[in-house]
């Protein structure tokens, strides 16, 4: 067996065809099968290759040509509870390859995922090592949680964080709901379908990977050095009513301090796994090792992982096997996204003329305001999470006949969490000192079992009708339980000591835990029909019964159908004699998807007997512990239901060109949000109702081209990009949703109809004042503005009744003057790439952008404010003066009297970035030379990560995600977010 070139193909897989008899081929390309019948057919595959079936026809000799698989028309990608060709695909299915993910030097599958499918849009809410991205398909639908399902070889899991890429064989994305309808309540967010590598019927091949490298943080500051600081506080000090004391500190000093909090940090990968098979067995196990130091020191990541995937097909009936994973990870972490004691934001606040540590060795404190040293921080930090992921499923296979087959499945996603912190008694300042060390400890245990039971039925009738019928049922159970406890007075900072039981402090102990559970039972089924390769029809419900709803709602259903035709298979498009075009499909499709992700217990009433419900009564006086009601349950509510249509075509021309497009609307009903009751009822907060709606509309491309030149030269393009516009539709009687707060200043984003989720919300500025005239006629509405001060724009106004806008200046400056002052989302996300072959070398570059988004750079409440004495951005030196009046950065004034740093469209940025996401350079030694040491594949490569962004803002880092997975209102805030990595990395990939 030879490729086109003539080289011969090592460990390509040889089977019969319907039986389990199989080889590989050797080092010289030669494989033998015996006992091998007259009329047997052959079916040979290999990676990167066409898989072909060969005829034995009585031949006792044959050679078989491998030839490059470059259309990819038959590339078979899997889809809810089964799989299917691309070219019969009638929903909208994203797929990448494993080896495409395994290529980039990072720990998790969704950083590795980054800017490589249109409509799926991947944020970091952190560069800290461990930290899992926020990962949205075609938009957010939700204020609630609209994560997207994760299924791992058909076993649904709560997150893949414990995955190690190189296991992934598959990873396909269903993103309408004509394709994730079949996953019901759980697919409103998209439906993420991950394979990992199965082995095959031959000789065992041992696969050994690893790399090492370093990683420096992204730093785009610009910040003022130690003179610069002092010096600029001196021109302050004559615009200050209450002057600071700059003999207090010494200009000479100049502290870095990103610099003092960051380090250069190692990264390492090593993975080994073993595949193969004999007679009805294939097996694949694998061990891999993460280590990664965070760029920020007193950070990293550890992970272990395992897998083992079984299958035994023991005769043409009956076939068993399981999918296990397990994963053992360390994750150590400092505080992060906190506006006022964060290690990131306190670094971009403390003056430069501090030092680390004093001459006698003291730590280093501002003199002027309440900023804890960063430094210190970091010293005194503890925290720590151990996770323990086990991930695994048994199935069983009958293949009653050829047409007719019944799988059942029992899989278990079970996570342990142990928390620790330890916080020594120290004292940095005045204000960073703690009167005496503080142990904790927490635990969640976490435990969601699946039982699956299909029946699949597909066969061919007269050559043209194409059915594939399938009905299931499924039950799934979920249960979590959490505690947590902490106690003051461990009489030293030993290891050893750290425990619960070790602190000596009476009556500090505090302790709390709490549980939930849920369950589900579901019925579903799906058709599709092909008739002559021309039309396809998918039709798909499922039936969704939750314990989150009460009896009154409990139960939904979910339907979905999409239809494609293959206008190139038709008669009058052959009579064209366009050879040039492979493939020409038109898609189309609809269908309903709920979202059941919204919290257990809603329609039930909440009672707490929490401490501060305690009260005194009697004679003597005797403490009561009281209950009172929390929450207002609502009987009534259902699930959140998302409808979405989609209408998509697929090209495939000249046998190397691929192109996709999509244009879909999707709209979420029935959102649940908290209504507002009167406070007298005696409530904490109203009932969740379902009164919202969202809607999101836009438009995906992709194309990739790919061809062998030559015998020597192979190359690949391709690129991607997909729109995205977000409207909120209905807040049902509540008001706006507000966040993302600001320095005391209130909050700056707000989500109202008509707007998207989680819009800036301010003041607009018109410039700076730069006459007396023009002074004049401000101070109509602003008495306190002086020359070089913000003009903020009067834009609406009250009615008689002091609340209805009427759209209409009225000669003040107030609330009704805030507007949108920008968005988060994007206006289109893209991703380009290119890979190039030549004999044995090969490069591969990706990169990947966001444009049209802002991000509201909170931290100019600091490093802007010329009424503090925190750090300053070096663009404060450009500050406004009779001299200079070609400038956006108001004059300096010490008691900003104007308020010039209230919340407005100066805070807010744009957010566009282009960025090198990958680049990697590898070379792969001849064969001929590897087989005298009996190595199969010998490739080594340099890789970089993130080796250079373009982009205007200001900030440490453009790619800023949300304070929490949930927390859409702080999405494109940056409080001082911790920067991602540049990560050069050597490595070498081994087949035996």
């Amino acid at each position: 067996m030879t490729d086109a070139s003539g080289l011969e193909v090592i460990g390509a897989s040889v089977q019969v065809k319907g039986t389990s008899t199989g080889v590989v081929t050797d080092f010289d390309g030669n494989f033998v099968l015996e006992n091998v019948p007259e009329e047997a057919v052959i079916v040979v595959s290999y990676v990167g290759y066409r898989s072909q079936e060969v005829s034995v026809a009585g031949k006792g000799f044959l050679k078989i040509v491998l030839k490059e698989d470059t259309e990819l028309l038959d590339e078979v990608v899997v889809v809810g509870y089964g799989i299917q060709k691309k070219s019969d695909i009638t929903g909208a299915v994203a797929s990448v390859k494993g080896d495409v993910l395994s290529k980039q030097s990072v720990g998790d599958v969704g950083q590795a995922l980054q800017g490589r499918m249109p409509g799926v849009s991947i944020t970091s809410q952190s560069g800290s090592p461990g930290a899992a991205p926020t990962i949205r398909v075609r938009g957010i639908g939700t204020v609630n949680d609209a994560e997207p399902l994760y299924v791992v070889d058909g076993m649904p899991v709560s997150s893949i964080s414990y995955l190690n890429p190189n296991d992934i064989a598959s990873l396909e994305v269903l993103k309408d709901a004509s394709a994730s309808a079949i996953y019901g309540s759980r697919g409103a967010n998209g439906v993420i379908l991950i394979t990992t590598k199965a082995g095959t019927v031959g000789k065992t091949t041992v696969n050994f990977n690893a790399y090492y490298g370093v990683q420096t943080a992204i730093n785009n500051l610009d910040l003022m050095s130690g003179p610069e600081w002092y010096d600029f506080q001196q021109k302050v000090n004559e615009t200050r009513s209450s002057p600071i004391d700059l003999s207090k500190v010494d200009r000479n000093v100049s502290t870095n301090w990103i610099d003092a909090i960051t380090r250069t940090a190692v990264i390492q990968n090593y993975y080994v796994d073993m595949s193969g098979g004999q007679g009805g067995i294939t097996y694949t196990a694998s061990a891999g090792y993460l280590g990664q130091e965070g760029t920020i020191k007193g950070t990293d990541y550890e992970r272990l992982s395992l897998r083992l995937n079984a299958n035994n097909k023991i005769n043409d009936t009956f076939t068993v096997g399981t999918n296990l994973s397990t994963s053992l990870s360390t994750r150590k972490t400092v505080l992060e996204s906190d506006e006022a004691f964060s290690v990131m934001s306190t670094a971009l606040k403390m003056e430069p003329v501090v030092p680390v540590k004093q001459a006698d060795g003291k730590w280093g404190y501002s003199s002027f305001a309440d900023i804890y040293n960063p430094v210190a921080t970091i010293e005194y930090s503890n925290t720590k999470r151990k996770n323990l992921d086990l991930v695994g499923s048994i199935y069983g296979m009958v293949n009653f006949t050829k047409d007719l087959m019944f799988k059942t499945s029992f899989g278990v996603d079970l996570r342990r969490i142990d928390d620790s912190d330890f916080i020594p008694q120290y004292e940095v300042s005045p204000s960073q000192k703690t009167a005496e060390s503080t142990v904790s400890r927490g635990h969640t245990s976490y435990l969601n079992w699946v039982w699956e039971n299909v029946l699949t039925y597909e066969k061919v009738f007269g050559r043209k009708h194409d059915l594939k019928a399938m009905v299931g049922y499924t039950m799934e159970s979920t249960r979590n339980e959490s505690f947590s406890a902490s106690k003051n007075g461990v009489p030293g900072n030993s290891d050893n000591l750290q425990y619960i039981d070790a602190a000596q402090s009476a009556n500090s102990d505090k302790a709390s835990g709490t549980a939930w559970e849920s369950s589900m039972i579901s019925y579903l089924g799906r058709v599709n029909y092909g008739y002559d390769d021309r039309y396809l029809v998918t039709a798909s419900v499922r039936v969704d019964g939750s314990s989150r709803f009460s009896a009154n709602n409990r139960y939904a259903t979910f339907p979905s159908f999409s239809l494609a035709w293959k206008l190139s298979n038709e008669k009058f498009f052959k009579n064209l004699n366009a050879h040039w075009i492979d493939m020409l499909k038109l898609r189309g499709g609809w269908g309903q998807i709920g979202n059941q992700n919204i919290g257990n217990y809603l329609y039930q009433n909440v009672l707490t007997s929490a401490q501060q419900y305690q009260y005194l009564y009697g004679k003597p006086e005797e403490v009561y512990q009281g209950v009172t009601a929390i929450a207002l349950g609502n009987a009534d509510i259902k699930w959140e239901t998302t409808e979405s249509t989609n209408i998509g075509l697929d090209i495939a021309l000249f046998q190397s060109l691929t192109l996709t497009a999509d244009w879909y609307s999707k709209t979420t009903k029935d959102m649940l949000l908290t209504e507002p009751i009167p406070g007298h009822l005696g409530f904490e907060s109203g009932p969740v109702t379902n009164v919202g709606s969202v809607r999101n509309r836009g438009f995906e491309f992709s194309a990739q081209w790919q061809k062998q030149l030559n015998k020597d030269w192979y190359l690949s393009v391709g690129g991607n990009i997909a729109t995205v516009h977000n409207e909120v539709l209905s807040l049902g009687t509540g008001s706006a949703l507000v966040g993302g707060t600001v320095y005391n200043r209130g909050s700056a984003t707000r989500t109202y109809v008509g707007s998207t989720i989680g819009e800036f919300w301010g003041y607009k500025t018109g410039g700076l004042i730069q006459t007396e005239e023009q002074l004049a006629e401000v101070r109509k509405l602003q008495p306190n503005a002086g020359l070089g001060n913000f003009i903020f724009l009067d834009l609406n106004g009250y009615e008689a009744d002091g609340k209805t806008l009427t759209g209409k200046p009225d000669g003040k400056l107030n609330d009704a003057d805030k507007t949108s002052i920008g968005s988060p989302i994007p206006d289109f996300t893209y991703g380009f790439n290119l890979s190039v072959n030549y004999k044995n070398f090969d490069l591969a570059v990706f990169f990947e952008g966001v444009h049209g988004n802002e991000i509201f750079n909170a931290n100019r409440a600091y490093t802007f404010s010329t009424g503090s004495s925190f750090q300053k951005n070096r663009a404060m030196l450009n500050a406004w003066t009779p001299e200079n009046r070609n400038t956006n950065i108001p004059r300096i004034n010490g008691d900003d009297n104007n308020d010039n740093l209230r919340l407005s469209d100066f805070y807010v940025e744009d957010g566009s970035y282009l960025r090198l996401k990958n680049i990697q350079l590898g070379y792969t030694f001849p064969k001929q030379l590897m087989q005298k040491i009996k190595v199969q594949n010998l490739r080594i490569y340099v890789s970089a990560q993130n080796l250079f962004t373009v982009t205007d803002y200001t900030g440490a880092d453009p790619e800023i995600g949300q304070l929490s997975t949930t927390n859409y209102l702080s999405r494109g805030f940056d409080y001082g977010t911790y920067p991602q990595s540049r990560t050069i990395t050597g490595g070498v990939n081994i087949t035996f």
